[in-house]
């Protein structure tokens, strides 16, 4: 069993589960991670050089969704040599001042390319995965926004931040997506002064995620007034003024989204008319699965399409509001059935997630959820009528599942296209090549072989 499982796992950046010498290319700067090779022996780490090795965990799973069935899958990442005799997960770090060249470690080989990563803060890839703090706390046994639920939070969101994120999700009622989730969301604005919703950014931000704050919502999936009454009006407006005046006076003003999750054009149109009332110059996001041109007359400041409506009519209106300045991403949720982030999806359609959107011109990922964990996901991963691993990608105490680590491999793949994109330094040929790995359609039917592709857009990009 084992044998398959490395079987399959293999070719993620060597060569191969039975290779006697275990071959990574990387930038200065990067963060790699792989599953290492059983026959693959590693000596002390080399100067110059930060690795470190842990195993992946047996994790449980329903193989579908309200299943009372089942299954084991590696899934979580545990650091260090104690515990399960899973596939072993290497993460190399490659500090920014490293030299060229070839660090050996055992069997393992690390060839050291002369161009630089950026900072994950300072990625151009617009990554929104959302975070929930009540889940955290629930996990952890301990007090929402007490010190103790800041020290739990704090590994979870740095493992987030160093996949490049770029918001902090932000409730401003109760349940702005109805009880879908183990933990309720609560508002985070309900004081007048603002106080936990203050030290709650400032804490994400120190974490590293940001500077952006999506706020959900104005238009909740269970509403109580609706957009373009009187009633809304009254409910909100009073809010919204005082909401805005004060993100001007924190200087969070032009990084504040007004957010809303699959709502109608109409409901959109009256929202975005609302917040120009009485908070002008404020932002929108928008989640759906329409072209942003049946928004007609809406300015929709960051909009993401669920996966299976990109389109090339899409693609082409992308490029459009690129052009204008707006950001467009692409999201998964419960759907796709493939390229998706479950637990029991190939690893390295993560990968094919994260690379996507900067080879399809688009600006970077969204996703329902980092963290909204079910009662004990270390032991089962499955979660009501949702596919098992839909709600998070990381598991308490900032251990990563394999789903992330491929996630994030797949967004420093796309990051670094865009460097060597804005450098020239890609070939018709090679775009060319890169694209036949990421036609949607292809995707959505399944006929690409993920870890190949994870292959190939590695050669390109380090040579």
């Amino acid at each position: 069993m084992k044998k398959l499982i490395m079987a399959a796992l293999a070719g993620v950046v060597g060569l191969g589960a039975y290779a006697r010498t275990f071959e990574v290319r990387a930038w200065r700067g990067e963060t790699v991670t792989a599953i290492l090779p059983d026959s693959c022996e590693t000596a002390l780490t080399p100067e110059g050089l930060e690795i470190k090795i842990g195993h992946l965990e047996l994790v449980k799973y329903a193989p579908h969704p309200g299943s009372l069935e089942r299954r084991e899958i590696y899934d979580r990442v545990a650091w260090g040599s104690e515990g399960s005799h899973g596939p072993r997960v290497v993460e190399i770090k490659v500090p920014r001042s490293a030299k060229p060249g070839v660090y050996k470690s055992g069997m393992m080989n690390v060839t050291v390319i002369d161009r630089v990563l950026p900072e994950p803060k300072e990625w151009k890839y617009y990554l929104d995965l959302w975070q929930h703090p009540w889940a955290i706390a629930r996990e952890a046994r301990v007090v929402p926004f007490s010190n103790e639920h800041f020290d739990a939070m704090r590994p979870v969101y740095k493992l987030l931040a160093s996949a490049g994120q770029k918001t902090i999700t932000i409730p401003i009622l109760d349940e702005p997506w109805d009880h879908q989730c183990r933990d309720a969301y609560h508002s985070l604005v309900e004081d007048e002064d603002f106080k936990l919703f203050d030290i709650y950014v400032e804490f994400c931000r120190a974490c590293g995620l940001g500077p952006d704050i999506a706020c959900y919502s104005l238009c909740p999936w269970k509403l109580k007034v609706q957009p373009g009454t009187a009633q809304f009006e009254e409910y909100w407006g009073g809010f919204l003024q005082r909401f805005a005046a004060h993100l001007k006076e924190k200087g969070w003003f032009e990084h504040t989204y007004m957010a809303m999750d699959e709502r109608s054009p109409a409901q959109v149109k009256a929202v975005s008319e609302f917040v120009e009332k009485y908070a002008p110059g404020m932002k929108i996001s928008m989640a759906g699965n329409r072209r942003p041109s049946d928004f007609e007359g809406i300015k929709i400041d960051n909009y993401s399409q669920l996966l299976n409506y990109i389109d090339e009519a899409f693609l082409n209106e992308a490029r459009e509001r690129r052009e204008a300045g707006l950001k467009t991403t692409l999201y998964v949720c419960c759907s796709p059935n493939t390229p998706n982030t479950f637990v029991g999806s190939d690893a390295y359609e993560a990968f094919w997630l994260g690379a996507a959107p900067e080879v399809l011109g688009l600006d970077g990922l969204l996703r329902w959820a980092f963290c909204s964990w079910p009662e004990n996901p270390q032991e089962d991963a499955s979660f009501g009528n949702w596919r098992a691993g839909d709600t998070f990608l990381a598991y308490p105490r900032g251990e990563p599942s394999i789903r992330f680590l491929e996630l994030r491999n797949g967004i420093i793949a796309a990051e670094k296209l865009r460097i060597l994109r804005d450098e020239g330094a890609i070939s018709e040929a090679d775009e060319a090549e890169i694209a036949k790995d990421f036609n949607v359609d292809s995707a959505l039917k399944g006929r690409y072989y993920h870890a190949a592709i994870k292959e190939k857009l590695g050669r390109i990009l380090n040579r």
